[in-house]
């Protein structure tokens, strides 16, 4: 355990909690069961009342902040390698049969955790690539005046 925690950095029990924060964003927003943001707002008396708009857009913005930090963090590179991932591992699924075909329901569990691993990672993205490469990732911004 020291040395996995000594090659990615952090703690597991922090990359658990970006990993989770992640799944609450994305199977909040939607997903089979009904129990999401998204079916609260449709089936509610009144889905304009403005609470229901608000709780919306706030789950947007929350959603919004995890997929631009997400794509920040893995870059190009980082999104082929999960997509390469995510393939292998929905292959593995039906072959193992945990994902059928014939139930929208299961493949819809596979996207939502795929896309949850996915928010999880790019969370964690540039802690991995500090630890693993010694570089620092950081944005260019402009300055406050512009230049």
């Amino acid at each position: 355990m020291k040395f996995l925690k000594k090659t990615i950095g952090g703690s597991i029990g922090g990359y658990m909690l970006r990993f989770i924060t992640s799944a609450v964003l994305v199977i909040g927003a939607w997903n089979p069961m009904e129990f999401s943001i998204y079916h609260y707002v449709v089936n509610a008396n009144n889905p304009m009342d403005a609470w229901n708009i608000l709780l919306g857009v706030i789950w947007v913005i929350f959603l919004m902040t995890l997929s631009i930090a997400t794509f920040k963090a893995l870059g190009l590179v980082g999104k082929v390698i999960f997509l390469i991932f995510a393939g292998a591992l929905a292959y593995l699924s039906l072959q193992e049969g945990w994902v059928s075909l014939e139930s929208p329901e299961s493949i819809q569990w596979f996207v939502l955790i795929a896309l949850s691993m996915l928010g999880g990672f790019g969370l964690s993205g540039a802690i991995f690539w500090r630890r693993l490469t010694g570089q620092v990732v950081t944005d260019e911004a402009l300055d406050v005046d512009g230049t």
